[in-house]
């Protein structure tokens, strides 16, 4: 994964007005269709919508997704590494005695 990051990049979103939205830092497309564009980028999960959604450029290789129509909502998810991650008080500690 780590590999797949490099590779991908920075992870970056442009957005002009709300028809069309460039991305970088894209692993993979997990699905798509006129309502909905997900995918895996460096930073997590991106998952765009709204309506007559079109990918109209993309390059794995380079990391780059270009994404066209009526864009009403881009949510984000934390990176699997990051929500697994729970931290001194995440921890549960043991105590003797």
């Amino acid at each position: 994964m780590e590999t797949e990051m490099a590779r991908a990049g920075a992870h970056t979103l442009s957005l002009e007005g709300r028809s069309r939205a460039s991305l970088t830092g894209v692993m993979a497309v997990s699905c798509f269709n006129e309502q909905e564009v997900v995918l895996q980028t460096s930073e997590g999960e991106v998952a765009l919508l709204g309506e007559g959604l079109h990918i109209e450029q993309l390059s794995l290789e380079d990391g780059k997704l270009g994404v066209t129509g009526e864009i009403t909502a881009i949510e984000y998810s934390a990176p699997a590494r990051k929500r697994e991650r729970r931290g001194l008080f995440g921890r549960r500690q043991r105590r003797d005695g």
